[in-house]
Parts: structure tokens; sequence; C-alpha cells
């Protein structure tokens, strides 16, 4: 089933039970690739659990990082035959699979949902845009933080059984030279800016794939954005 709620409310019952029948849940482990760059773009649907990883490589064989979809966000390409992209599970990964085809054929058959799927679109590419404008202008302590906060808000493999008043623990889905290539410093630089937040009482280090999130207030303020943009850059 489409877990994307904009999708689910903008269509009818039947359109509904249409979407649930040309939909279909699959797995892949991390590390896989969902869908290579250059292959036919026969896949489209929605991260259901895990963290997808999006890279483009050049025509030198360079490999970078462009993008990270969380659940509930939607993956693929439509009205085009090739993938422009790797998609890759950088986790363990499950997804609400639909073939592109018969996902363009019932947008057509169900215009609210497809001007919904539209808005949606147009939402990820003002999120896109923000985004790097903070990779273009900020310094790489605040795309540390930025991108941390991000992390605070779409993490779901959290720790077990924590108290309330505890602090929330932040998935880290991907390795340090993911993260690094995806901010455009090094891993390194990457690496003391982590230290730093860890020092300054703002994240505790628990192991390199989890944060406890100390002060969100001074995360925040580390990203010199503010917290409205943030949330509109973090949301899904």
């Amino acid at each position: 089933m489409i877990l994307n709620h904009s999708l689910c409310n903008a269509g009818s019952a039947e359109a509904m039970t249409q979407l649930n029948r040309i939909s279909h849940r699959r797995s892949f482990p991390r590390g896989s690739i969902i869908q290579a760059q250059g292959e036919p773009a026969d896949l489209v649907g929605n991260v259901v659990e895990g963290v997808v990883k999006l890279s483009s490589t050049s025509v030198d064989g360079d490999g970078h990082v462009v993008g990270l979809l969380f659940p509930s966000d939607f993956f693929g390409r439509l009205f085009s035959e090739e993938s422009r992209f790797s998609y890759e599970a950088a986790t363990d990964v499950t997804l609400c699979a639909i073939n592109r085809l018969s996902f363009e054929r019932f947008l057509a058959d169900h215009p609210a949902v497809e001007h919904e799927m539209h808005k949606a679109k147009l939402d990820e590419l003002d999120a896109v845009r923000e985004w790097a404008a903070i990779i273009n202008g900020h310094t790489t302590m605040q795309r540390v933080s930025t991108l941390i906060y991000v992390f605070s808000r779409r993490s779901v493999n959290r720790f077990p059984a924590r108290g309330a008043n505890q602090p929330p623990v932040i998935h880290v889905p991907l390795g340090r030279r993911d993260i690094a290539d995806f901010l455009g410093t090094t891993p390194e630089t990457l690496s003391r800016n982590i230290q730093t937040l860890a020092r300054s009482g703002i994240i505790r280090i628990i192991d390199p794939r989890h944060f406890e999130l100390l002060d969100v207030a001074e995360l925040i303020r580390s990203s010199g954005e503010a917290r409205e943009d943030l949330n509109r850059i973090a949301a899904p």
C-alpha cells in the first residue's frame, strides 16, 4: 500500500483499491542496487522502511551521492524511459513498488491524485533548491548540523525502550565517506565537526551510526537556519 498520505487523501476509495491492486512490497538488503543509473526506469513507488541513497556517476567514472529518500518519500522517475540516478539501499529497505507504466495509467485515470503528485514533486524541488543553497553558501559545520537535524526528523531506527525524558537517538543511515561526499567535504573534516558538536554538548556519540540529540536549539543555531526552514527541508 502507498504510504504517501497526500496521495492517499486525494484519491477516492475506488482509486485506492486500484492502487493497492497494482502495488506490492519488495525488500532489498543494505548495499543492494534497486535501480542502476542508465537502466530502464520501470519501477516507482514509496519507501516504506529504511533509507535509499541516490547517486550519479560522471563520464569519468566518479560517483557522487546526490540525495536521500526516507520512509514515505517517492522514488523512481515518471514519464522517463531511463533512470538518471542509481538507487541503492543505504539500509535494509522495504518499498511499496509499482510498475511505472501501470502507475502512469493510474494517474491518467485519477486526475486528483495526479494533481497531488505534481504538488508533492514541486515541494520536493523547492527542498532540493534550499538544500543546494545551504551546500553552496554555508560553512561545513552549518551543513553538518543541518543534515543531523534532517536525520533527527526523519530517523526511524531509534534505540528501543527509551524513557520519555531521555534524549532522542538519531540513526545515521550513511557511512562517513558517503556523508562527506553528500555535504561536499572530506571524511576528516566531517569527523572534526561531529566531534565539535559532541564537545559542545549538542550531541553525544553512541557509535558511528547513532547520536543522542542533547540540545536541539543549539543544533538549529549551529545550522545557521531558522527552525521553519529546516523543517521544510526535512519534511516528508
